[in-house]
């Protein structure tokens, strides 16, 4: 298959897109042949350096028509991400015309999400992206529990393939023994990254955790300058000496700091497919998520670790059950870590290949 990936996320280093995004279109060239048009002349240097990328400035009209052959008239067109292309040529090409996209919205059409910027979606939707989101060959979401919670009004047809990882030479050995490193990596957020909840959840044990010699430590960019805000709230509940905030980390930094860490904690409200909670477990670090995250339920059917539900006293609850257990945290990382075997780049991509063929000739026999 000709497949034409078109993406538009910013040049970051620290969003899951920017990781996840390269990695799903290198593996799949592997079994198809693929074209990455991204929709911006800001291009993250990694990516040029690693993958085979073209931006607007080769192709700057924005247009599939004007791409080389043959993707100037692709078997399918892979769509990453949901908002931001409105106003490009491209997606009026893709709506009008006659050739199949599948669109990735990454946790962006989730009732959750759709509440933030209520207004603004509200009315882009009915003006723009209902039709795009109908006239696509299908959504593809990155988990079960992401399609449930963007419902199939968007389109009545879905496919589920996660992101994924690559298996890691290094791995997750020695814990601490008189005392537990409990670590997040993402954004600098409180409501969707549920900072709020484990902050009032960690306050209601206090003492417990104190006791235990439990440290939380918050890593990531302050995007949406919350990180000042996060940190009055941490010392009006006297909890400094428990939870710090820490500047963003990447590359080797950031394996130092998931080794160094006994737990992996996410307590977002809703996520795609978080890359950060999937790259931990492929170091074989046990973890720590709510429902939010899309992931609870692998990781409870693993035992790979704890699950809570998105509210304080549900938290509170598993943390404290995180403490009573941690003397099994190597048998809970073994099992992170065979957890993380699920999601190989080539096994998911050997898998869309064969997705995406039977949704075209499903597509074609209808023609």
């Amino acid at each position: 298959m000709n497949i034409l990936y078109i993406s538009q996320m910013g040049n970051v280093n620290w969003a899951g897109p920017a990781y996840s995004i390269p990695k799903q279109v290198a593996a799949q060239s592997k079994y198809d042949n693929v074209f990455w048009y991204h929709m911006k002349n800001d291009i993250n240097k990694k990516w040029e350096e690693e993958y085979e990328i073209n931006s607007t400035i080769n192709y700057p009209t924005k247009k599939i028509s004007d791409l080389p052959k043959p993707f100037n008239r692709p078997d399918l067109v892979i769509v990453e991400q949901f908002y931001g292309y409105g106003k490009l040529p491209i997606i009026k090409e893709l709506v009008k015309g006659s050739i199949p996209y599948i669109i990735v919205p990454r946790g962006e059409l989730t009732k959750k999400a759709q509440k933030r910027k209520l207004v603004k979606k509200w009315i882009g939707n009915i003006l723009m992206f209902n039709n795009f989101a109908r006239k696509a060959l299908a959504i593809q979401y990155l988990t079960e529990d992401e399609m449930i919670e963007s419902g199939d009004r968007w389109n009545k047809k879905s496919i589920i393939i996660p992101n994924g990882t690559e298996k890691k030479t290094l791995k997750k050995n020695i814990y601490n023994s008189d005392k537990i490193i409990i670590t997040n990596i993402g954004r600098i957020e409180k409501y969707q990254k549920g900072i709020d909840l484990l902050i009032y959840a960690c306050k209601e044990i206090k003492e417990e955790l104190l006791q235990s010699k439990c440290e939380i430590h918050i890593y990531g960019p302050d995007v949406e300058n919350q990180k000042i805000d996060i940190e009055n709230i941490i010392i009006e509940e006297g909890l400094q000496s428990l939870i710090y905030i820490h500047g963003p980390v990447f590359e080797d930094e950031k394996v130092e700091v998931l080794l160094q860490s006994d737990i992996f904690l996410m307590t977002s409200r809703f996520e795609g497919h978080p890359m950060a909670l999937i790259e931990a477990m492929s170091y074989g670090i046990p973890c720590f998520v709510t429902d939010g995250t899309n992931m609870a339920k692998e990781v409870e059917e693993y035992n790979a670790g704890w699950t809570a539900r998105n509210n304080i006293e549900s938290i509170k609850e598993s943390l404290l059950k995180m403490i009573e257990e941690k003397n099994i945290l190597s048998e809970k990382g073994s099992n992170s870590l065979e957890l993380s075997n699920k999601y190989d780049w080539n096994e998911l991509a050997k898998k869309s290949h064969e997705l995406y063929k039977s949704l075209l000739s499903l597509e074609d026999n209808k023609r």
